[in-house]
């Protein structure tokens, strides 16, 4: 059996959701914690479906669907749901997360001989990536939250479309 690599620490998405939960349905610090209980789940119960998913169907399906899996679950977040589907929602959402950067990293691996200078880079792209993904967000904050989420998985959508020309010739 296949197992991914090792989680990744995750973006800043936790403390936007935090605050999706307290303005949203005047969660406390308890209710948006145990909100946001499900955003680990899918790593810790869908790694070795995601891997066995990966061998047979390979990363050139999985990376586009894992980001349109994230920008539905981020538009889904605007609609006027249940706390209880909002928290399955933040559940999708990670999933789409671990659907793609592993196997990202994966691909990273693959471009040179030097697998840890390889490796060094990717970290910092991504790292650097959440940090722009956080400060653009958080330029979108005063327009309010339902705006930012909605312009966030729109641009997911738009990405997973341009995902699956780019990665096409991915094995």
């Amino acid at each position: 059996m296949r197992v991914c690599s090792p989680a990744f620490p995750r973006p800043d998405r936790q403390r936007w959701l935090g605050l999706y939960f307290a303005q949203r349905y005047g969660l406390s610090e308890v209710g948006i914690g145990l909100a946001l209980l499900g955003y680990g789940l899918p790593r810790f119960l869908f790694d070795p479906l995601i891997g066995c998913t990966t061998d047979r169907w390979g990363r050139s399906r999985l990376i586009p669907a894992g980001v349109a899996t994230g920008g539905a679950a981020a538009l889904a977040l605007v609609l006027d749901v249940p706390v209880l589907l909002a928290t399955l929602l933040v559940t999708i959402l990670s999933l789409g997360y671990d659907m793609t950067q592993p196997l990202l990293a994966g691909i990273v691996t693959d471009l040179s001989q030097q697998r840890g200078l390889a490796m060094g880079f990717n970290v910092f792209t991504l790292f650097t990536g959440f940090g722009l993904g956080s400060l653009l967000f958080g330029v979108l904050l005063p327009t309010g939250l339902t705006v930012a989420y909605a312009i966030f998985g729109t641009g997911a959508l738009l990405m997973a479309l341009l995902a699956v020309s780019l990665f096409r010739g991915e094995r």
